[in-house]
């Protein structure tokens, strides 16, 4: 196709594919029945993980809860049989650990079988100056947000491109878009999480398997404990997020089979300035919204005795 033909038809395609985006916009999406599919949730033991299991509990999917924390996801099965789910598995397992994550995932596909939902949701946090970061957390940190990713994707994988069936979500951060005063090892970690899950779908898209979705989300902070301490400069136009609103929007994001949802609405404009505006004009703004200060009286989960 000669360069004349290939350019009118990417005109037309963008302007079909924007009014397609404004009128599904506009109009309710159809949501997809998750009934008796197979939801791998890694850091179910607590905050948004055990709302997600909840969540996908009510609407009938089998949960394989994975945490580090055995009692954790224990309370979250028991909570989850409680909201109506028949079928729920738990697992303890070390995401930072590559052989771990093969081990166990080897042990779910023969005790509960192929997953047809990951979700990679565990996630920590160093909440230091990079240059007072101790070498393993950064490190650890880098493994859980983001190494952990590709071994559950290469654990799972494989199967649902064999059917041409399944869905990974990555839940990765605002920050994964944003460098963040105090956070760059977090950021880092965020960052590479996006552009893994993102070259992920292209490959897929490129193979056919059109079949297997994939759903990005990038949250601003969320008042689950994990960022306890950091404060929000504006809160009308950047609120922390309520665990119930988070939940229920990225589990609405999946049903809907949406690539992107970045959380509050106000973090796309955000965005979409940071790539116009010039680097002085970026750090103007930036300390207009606060960044430089997020993390000033960070404390962090507390861990209980």
């Amino acid at each position: 196709m000669n360069f004349f033909l290939e350019t009118l038809k990417v005109l037309l395609l963008t302007i079909y594919l924007t009014l397609e985006s404004i009128i599904l916009w506009c109009i309710p999406s159809r949501r997809k029945n998750v009934a008796g599919e197979l939801v791998l949730i890694t850091g179910a033991g607590s905050g948004i993980g055990r709302l997600m299991a909840l969540e996908f509990a009510r609407l009938g999917a089998t949960l394989v809860l994975w945490d580090i924390n055995e009692e954790g996801n224990k309370e979250t099965s028991r909570l989850a049989k409680k909201n109506g789910s028949v079928r729920v598995h738990t697992y303890t397992c070390d995401c930072s650990k590559r052989e771990e994550v093969y081990r166990v995932a080897d042990q779910v596909k023969k005790e509960v079988g192929d997953i047809t939902i990951l979700i990679n949701n565990a996630g920590i946090v160093t909440g230091k100056k990079f240059i007072d970061s101790p070498d393993a957390l950064v490190e650890k940190t880098m493994q859980v947000n983001t190494m952990a990713h590709f071994w559950t994707y290469k654990a799972f994988l494989p199967a649902m491109m064999a059917s041409n069936h399944g869905h990974l979500v990555s839940i990765a951060s605002s920050a994964g878009l944003i460098g963040v005063n105090g956070l760059a090892d977090y950021c880092a970690s965020k960052f590479a999480a996006i552009g893994f899950a993102e070259s992920v779908g292209l490959e897929l898209l490129d193979l056919g398997k059109t079949g297997v979705k994939t759903t990005i989300v990038c949250p601003y902070f969320i008042n689950t404990g994990m960022f306890d301490g950091c404060t929000t400069k504006w809160p009308r136009f950047m609120p922390i997020l309520e665990p119930d609103y988070a939940c229920k929007k990225i589990v609405d994001a999946i049903l809907k089979e949406q690539v992107y949802l970045v959380m509050p609405r106000s973090l796309y404009f955000v965005f979409a300035m940071k790539n116009i505006m010039s680097a002085k004009l970026g750090v103007v703004l930036g300390d207009y919204f606060g960044a430089f200060h997020f993390m000033d009286h960070f404390k962090g989960r507390v861990k209980k005795d």
